[in-house]
């Protein structure tokens, strides 16, 4: 039998696993799917042992699957939070983030930008950000892949991984349901634009309630940048870094997020990523020691090239 080693995103992913039980635990007897998501999880949460022990040796596809699979449980893990806003929380936790956001910005900027800047040209670059976010995300992920680069994917998956479920736990937590649920959303010629249509289409094949508070999509267009200095060319870095300056306009532009929101995606980005998964490296796997994100000027063009950042 082929067996291979538990990585960190491994125990992150049967320790998220293990925390969703416990929590749909609460809900038996009082939601009638809530037993079999139970089980689901502790199901879910034994998978990455199963993988370490194979009777063959894997293939290529199979080790990618084996390297991949923590971020097809993230698009899993996200469908079911707006089952646990409903069953865990009767009402959200918008009021105290509206007040804050007055507080630090003045205004509710998701109120009055659209409104103060409807060119159909300025809203299409905007959601144009929002909606390349999507793909962005999952592109440099199996782009390593391809190029056979596996610490570098490993570190990545890592990265993301934290960096959603990290996300996750707040907005089970502290649920927040943000200006796309609750404001009136503008109206104007820019409803035609094409990406404004695209964005509102995504968002109707699975948004969640209650996963405002850090925006995501902040979240984790920072990370793909700190990804992109630590793995990739400098082009490349600076065309993530400009997309992740991109959505963190478009979340307000947009009306999808308050102001604050997106200022706690920055923070909670920055955080997970130079703090939490460097500790969770080490203490996962203390026989390697975890590499820092590096500062932008120690960046080394030599380790970015195509395949040599193994």
């Amino acid at each position: 039998m082929n067996t291979q080693r538990l990585n960190p995103v491994d125990l992150v992913v049967m320790g998220y696993n293990i925390l969703l039980a416990a929590v749909w635990s609460l809900l038996i007897g009082r939601v009638s799917y809530a037993p079999l998501v139970f089980i689901a999880h502790i199901v879910a949460a034994t998978l990455p042992v199963l993988l370490t022990r194979t009777p063959v040796a894997p293939t290529r596809a199979t080790a990618t699957l084996r390297d991949l699979y923590p971020l097809i449980w993230v698009m899993a893990f996200w469908t079911e939070l707006d089952y646990l806003r409903t069953h865990l929380h009767a009402v959200a936790n918008d009021a105290p983030i509206i007040v804050l956001d007055r507080a630090i910005f003045g205004t509710h900027l998701h109120d009055v930008w659209i409104a103060a800047a409807p060119q159909v040209w300025l809203s299409e670059v905007l959601h144009f950000s929002y909606f390349v976010y999507y793909p962005l995300i999952f592109i440099p992920p199996l782009i390593l892949a391809a190029q056979k680069r596996k610490t570098a994917l490993q570190d990545v998956i890592l990265r993301l991984t934290v960096t959603y479920l990290g996300c996750y736990l707040v907005y089970i937590a502290f649920p927040v349901d943000g200006p796309h649920f609750l404001a009136t959303q503008f109206q104007g010629p820019l409803t035609e634009g094409f990406f404004y249509k695209l964005v509102r289409v995504a968002q109707g094949m699975g948004d969640s309630r209650g996963a405002a508070f850090p925006s995501s999509h902040v979240t984790a267009a920072v990370t793909i940048a700190i990804i992109g200095w630590r793995w990739f060319s400098r082009p490349v870095a600076l065309l993530l870094s400009l997309e992740a300056i991109g959505v963190v306009m478009a979340t307000v532009y947009t009306q999808n997020h308050y102001a604050v929101d997106s200022l706690a995606g920055v923070v909670w980005a920055v955080g997970l990523q130079t703090l939490v998964v460097p500790a969770l490296a080490t203490l996962l796997n203390p026989k390697k020691k975890a590499t820092p994100v590096p500062h932008l000027r120690s960046y080394r063009p030599a380790l970015e090239i195509s395949g040599g950042g193994t």
